[in-house]
């Protein structure tokens, strides 16, 4: 059924979400009142929850039980009154399906649905659900009945879908295991060759499994894309990398370590590859699962918002119940940034697209041992970073989309690609990447990057060989890198900086016409004090750089991300940065701001918009309020003083004047964030 709004791919167009996560005892909601909440929120979409688990719609198929509590509807049918009311206020109104349990007596007629453990144990949640499979028929089958129903019944606008994975682990945390069931056994042989599945990540297999369980997951969602596009071709499905609409959840979660760039890290890689394919950021207004009543701090929360419009990412705030039931803190300011980016949706967000000349590579899991992609995943982390205090303007570039970047062009814009520790690469990333230094640009490789055993895979490598490696701490510790002595010069006088070495150094041969770097002081007795010396400096570079074709790339032979997450010594991270110098690969947009502020560049039109985020308030397990930042200032190299200015916080013009060939604009006050418009490039 088609809904009565304007029709065509809607979701094109930026967008703001408010989702309100329904428990059984909602049913009797009402939805004028929620509807009150969502436009005074600034949201132009609501997601509601709809089927699966409960179907909140008088369903007529046997194994999608109806919410009993529905009864206490005149209609019977929240999802019919919702829709109804949405609509009539021109919001859109998205289906929340969460297909991964069913209830207790559909899986006693249906055991072949469910999850089993290696041991044949059923998964089950609060006694009353169980966990299915995505290799098993419910999911296979049964939920294209439940989507031709719904679709038949409702102008939907949209689908989302909740946990749609092989569920290893449950809601209390508990790990158990990779699935079982009889379709899991029948079909991992089939795909893959292997006659027993793995047990978990301990198993030797277990990394095929992995590859075997996304490709399970890949093909359902291409299925359910192709089912939604025929029978609703205007609502949008949000479900994985493949979908209309692109997602990713910003939740903080107990005992994970809390990674306070990873909102824009999603939505940069994501839009990297992308740019035209919409990112919904669903952030989470509670502190985890288990303490679903206790709202996130407000300014955390804030973060996940900020950061997502930062990268062109659309919104969206996620509750538990109805508006008014649940004090959560941080309507406040989650109300503040949702107008906002209402507010200039038409003027900047519409039609932004990133635009920074670097690139940096996040790993991919899928393509490396889980120890190796921990190691690569720190380094990753060290160099953004850095990167980001020093205010060098960088896209992140998922490690898997690298090909298909090259193939859509999007991978043209960048002057420089960094690859931190990544091992060995796919034969079709090497070929991309070789071709991209060789038509002039330049590449970054740091560690393990491009190693196939002692080999190095790209043909722009400085590097020809690896002669040997050290990663023992017994073996690195008390070495270091520093500038080049003089011949003749006092040996126990160093000169500065003296950068420790880290993680992982790599002892390679390198090509004739290579530049070297720094040099290796080697190792020496660290205690006790009176025998704390003799470090000798080394022929063994810091790092290196070699032309290729018409571009160059440079080598970091040791782990200097994962030496700067770990140490936070900023001559580790300056020295990095002084590679990118090295190469002549410095961006034309730089800023004077303190080290907790991250800027963001994108382009709408003929415009730079350069989002100035505060991170001041950061602390070990949340952000708290920022500090007011005063008196920053962007620079633009070779702009002259051509360029106006404008504060979109403030609505005012910014202050521009001429430095040299430069045009440096003053910044005002930076509260939480600022976007800064740019005319006249």
């Amino acid at each position: 059924m088609a809904s009565p709004l304007a029709t065509e791919q809607w979701w094109r167009k930026p967008f703001g979400m408010f989702q309100t996560n329904l428990r059984e005892i909602n049913a009797d909601m009402d939805v004028e009142k929620v509807l009150d909440f969502i436009e005074a929120h600034g949201a132009q979409a609501w997601l509601i929850g709809t089927g699966g688990i409960l179907a909140y719609y008088p369903t007529d198929l046997p194994f999608h039980l109806r919410n009993p509590l529905l009864t206490k509807r005149a209609s019977g049918d929240l999802i019919g009154d919702a829709i109804k009311a949405a609509h009539g206020r021109g919001i859109r109104l998205l289906c929340r399906m969460d297909f991964s349990k069913v209830q207790p007596s559909v899986a006693v007629e249906h055991p072949d649905w469910c999850f089993r453990s290696p041991k044949g144990a059923l998964q089950t949640h609060t006694g009353d659900l169980v966990s299915v499979c995505p290799c098993g028929p419910y999911y296979q089958e049964k939920v294209f009945q439940i989507l031709d129903e719904l679709t038949s019944r409702y102008p939907v606008d949209g689908f989302f879908f909740n946990w749609m994975s092989f569920n290893e682990t449950d809601y209390n945390k508990v790990y158990h295991g990779v699935c079982h069931c009889p379709t899991c056994l029948r079909e991992f042989p089939l795909k893959t060759g292997i006659s027993e599945l793995p047990d978990g990540p301990q198993s030797p297999t277990y990394d095929v499994w992995l590859k075997f369980a996304k490709g399970v997951i890949d093909d359902l969602t291409a299925r359910i894309r192709a089912f939604i596009a025929e029978r609703a071709p205007n609502a949008g499905l949000i479900l994985g990398t493949t979908a209309d609409i692109m997602f990713h959840e910003a939740n903080n979660a107990l005992g994970r370590e809390l990674w306070h760039h990873a909102t824009t890290e999603w939505v940069s890689a994501f839009r990297s590859y992308r740019a035209n394919v919409p990112v919904l950021i669903n952030s989470v207004t509670f502190l985890d699962m288990p303490y679903r009543m206790a709202g996130e701090e407000p300014h955390h929360f804030a973060q996940y918002l900020i950061q997502a419009i930062s990268r062109g990412g659309n919104p969206s705030t996620y509750i538990m119940g109805v508006p008014g039931q649940i004090p959560y803190p941080c309507y406040d300011l989650a109300g503040q940034v949702t107008r906002f980016h209402k507010k200039w949706t038409e003027e900047v967000y519409t039609g932004m697209n990133p635009s920074a000349q670097t690139g940096l590579v996040r790993p991919d899991r899928l393509q490396q041992t889980g120890e190796q992609y921990a190691q690569s995943q720190t380094e990753f982390r060290g160099l953004y970073s850095g990167l980001q205090q020093r205010h060098i303007p960088f896209d992140v570039i998922a490690q898997e989309f690298i090909p298909g970047m090259q193939q859509n062009g999007s991978l043209k814009r960048y002057k420089t690609i960094i690859l931190p520790d990544l091992g060995k690469l796919s034969q079709n990333a090497v070929t991309v990447l070789d071709e991209f230094v060789n038509n002039g640009s330049n590449i970054i490789l740091t560690g393990s990057s491009g190693l196939d055993g002692d080999a190095f895979q790209l043909k722009s490598s400085p590097a020809t060989s690896r002669k040997s490696f050290i990663s023992k701490r017994d073996q690195i510790w008390s070495s270091y890198v520093c500038p080049i002595m003089e011949p003749g010069s006092d040996p126990q006088v160093y000169p500065a900086p003296i950068v420790p070495l880290y993680g992982a150094y790599h002892f390679c041969e390198w090509k004739a016409d290579t530049k070297q770097y720094l040099k290796m002081l080697d190792q020496a007795p660290f205690a006790p004090p009176e025998k704390a010396y003799g470090n000798k400096q080394v022929n063994e570079p810091g790092y290196v750089i070699g032309k290729y074709g018409q571009g160059s790339a440079a080598y970091v032979s040791w782990t200097i991300g994962r030496a700067y997450h770990d140490l936070g010594l900023t001559v580790i991270r300056d020295m990095f940065c002084d590679v990118i110098r090295d190469l002549d690969a410095v961006d034309a947009i730089s800023a004077d701001l303190p080290e907790q502020v991250e800027i963001t560049l994108n382009r709408v039109a003929d415009k730079l918009v350069v989002h100035v985020v505060n991170m001041s308030g950061a602390r070990n397990t949340n952000f708290g309020p920022p500090i007011p930042i005063r008196g920053g200032t962007i620079t633009i190299a070779g702009a002259g003083g051509k360029l106006t200015a404008k504060s979109l916080i403030d609505n005012l013009p910014c202050d521009v004047h001429s430095k040299a060939d430069h045009a440096v604009i003053a910044l005002p006050e930076i509260d939480l964030f600022d976007v800064i418009i740019v005319s006249g490039l």
